[in-house]
């Protein structure tokens, strides 16, 4: 019985890939008279942000063709806003499109990285991952994000309507995210009274209470802060992040969207290490925590799975709040300057 499942299954989804092939590939043969590209990458919006400066180097090879990116679609507005593709797709089964139709394809892109396999050790930031395993070589610095002008004014419009003043901004995104990257609440709590205290008032909290591989979860709104969680697009979250003067976060797709807009952000770092995921020149600043175990994730073998961490990930828990602060007060000093 389990055998048949199996098979109809297996049946099913080749199916799906003859319709995709049916109803994408082959109406773009037709129209544009060249066969498609199509870059693949179905993680996490950092991740994805990262694969776009190998795509856009990629795309100088293939003259004349469409270009589709294939990604969850919670984030199918990323490819756009990064100019890396006009159409985006987000087809689950798109290898067996990648193995079994790549004759109707000028090329097909699956990104990965050392990151992606669990024996693995990574010995370089991801975007050169992303580049190095199609012949590109990159510096690691982020490809820049456009923001879509229609979501500005809305964020514009949005911050008018709940009293945010001129003074510097800053976003705080505390997740949720995997266990093993959250910094505790009470840290949170601390950081934002320390940076009120010192005349920063005007802190917007973002996130999405669903996190990729765990579903739905639970957002805690930190006082002090204008919650924005669950109240906006990905568009308007970029755009939101566009006007920042300053972004605190932990591991995320936030901090890669604030260094493909250019914003100065500080990045709390323990199980992962920050080498990994940015350049030197991203303009980001990186507080990481001071354990031996710090960086597990990029060790084999891997110290933690998810949330399996077998120290109660003393790394997040271990990052003093007063060297946030000071970090964070060292970028929006110039920046309440300006103002």
């Amino acid at each position: 019985m389990h055998k048949l499942k199996d098979l109809l299954a297996l049946a099913n989804r080749h199916v799906q890939a003859f319709a995709y092939v049916a109803t994408v590939v082959v109406p773009t043969i037709l129209r544009t008279r060249a066969k498609p590209v199509i870059f693949v990458k179905h993680t996490g919006l950092g991740d994805i942000i990262c694969t776009f400066p190998a795509a856009l180097e990629l795309k100088k090879r293939h003259a004349g063709v469409e270009f589709i990116y294939n990604c969850y679609k919670d984030y199918a507005c990323l490819p756009k806003l990064g100019g890396v593709a006009d159409r985006v797709t987000t087809f689950e089964h798109i290898g067996l499109v990648g193995y079994w139709y790549r004759f109707l394809l000028s090329g097909y892109y699956l990104f990965s990285s050392d990151d992606d396999i669990p024996n693995a050790v990574p010995k370089e930031v991801y975007i050169k991952d992303f580049g190095r395993e199609f012949g590109v070589a990159l510096d690691g610095t982020h490809a820049r994000l456009k923001v879509d002008p229609a979501a500005l004014a809305r964020m514009k419009a949005l911050l008018e309507s709940r009293g945010a003043s001129s003074s510097p901004m800053i976003v705080i995104h505390p997740g949720p995210t995997w266990p093993v990257r959250e910094w505790p609440h009470e840290s949170w709590v601390s950081l934002v009274q320390e940076l009120r205290r010192h005349g920063f008032t005007n802190i917007v909290q973002l996130g999405v209470g669903k996190v990729l591989r765990f579903g739905p979860t639970e957002v805690t709104a930190v006082p002090g802060a204008l919650s924005l969680v669950n109240q906006l697009s990905l568009e308007e979250s970029v755009a939101l992040i566009s006007r920042a003067d300053l972004l605190i976060g932990l591991d995320s797709g936030l901090l890669h969207i604030a260094a493909a807009l250019r914003i100065p952000a500080i990045g709390l770092w323990g199980f992962t290490s920050p080498q990994f995921r940015f350049s030197s020149t991203s303009g980001q600043t990186f507080v990481v925590a001071k354990v031996e175990c710090q960086g597990c994730h990029h060790r084999h073998p891997r110290l933690h799975w998810y949330s399996g961490c077998p120290y109660d990930i003393k790394c997040m828990k271990s990052i003093p709040v007063e060297e946030v602060l000071q970090a964070c007060l060292a970028r929006l000093e110039p920046a309440r300057a300006s103002h």
